[in-house]
């Protein structure tokens, strides 16, 4: 005896597509679709070439380990979105709190300028105090010699290199340390400001300060209760 295997196949094809339709289309691959499958393939195989036990039992088994990969997958969604509800109703708590975060960047209005902290690791011989604008391009730069280990206060007066007042906005403070010996010691920076927003990004939660800068509440280090 022999099967058209075109006939065979076409039919199995035409046979599921039906019993699957639905008023909506699916990429996904339902229990109700799998049984549906199965019991067609069983009804079109070949009478001289019944389907194997055995690779009935391995085409149920990778189903069900489908169909709980898909369920974890979905109870993964779930969590996320809740860590992330979560994240935001903490964050609410920070509203009006004075906090000190990590952070680099200091904000300009007219005479009222950002304070910045800085902690070194260990004594330095020269400390160097970069300061870029938004675009990247540095506008001034500071030296101070025989720093003391420990956390200093750097107060920017708004100017650049030639003693011009720059505009108002974000500006950005990189320093970098080295001792008596030319070797690198570590330095820190931290700001302080007044939370007077909340809001959920992709890369965590943000807390927007009042002098228009923002920090991650991540690198909250110190809010005031």
């Amino acid at each position: 005896m022999t099967v058209d295997a075109t006939s065979y196949y076409d039919t199995l094809i035409s046979s599921t597509a039906v019993a699957s339709t639905t008023t909506e289309s699916s990429t996904s691959l339902t229990s109700e679709d799998f049984i549906t499958l199965l019991c067609t393939e069983l009804q079109y195989q070949d009478p001289t070439e019944p389907l194997d036990n055995s690779q009935m039992v391995d085409q149920m088994t990778q189903y069900s380990q489908l169909e709980e990969l898909a369920d974890l997958n979905d109870k993964m969604d779930s969590l996320n979105e809740s860590i992330e509800a979560m994240g935001s109703a903490y964050g609410l708590d920070y509203l009006g709190k004075q906090v000190e975060a990590n952070g680099h960047t200091i904000a300009k209005h007219d005479d009222d300028i950002s304070t910045l902290y800085l902690t070194l690791d260990d004594d330095a011989a020269e400390l160097t105090i970069n300061i870029y604008n938004s675009e990247g391009k540095i506008v001034e730069s500071q030296i101070y010699a025989d720093v003391d280990s420990g956390t200093v206060a750097f107060q920017w007066d708004g100017t650049d290199y030639d003693g011009n007042e720059v505009s108002n906005g974000q500006y950005y403070i990189i320093a970098t340390a080295t001792d008596a010996e030319g070797d690198s010691v570590g330095c820190t920076s931290t700001t302080t400001g007044t939370v007077t927003g909340v809001s959920n990004t992709e890369n965590g939660v943000v807390l927007t300060l009042s002098d228009g800068r923002s920090v991650y509440l991540a690198d909250v280090t110190y809010a005031t209760s």
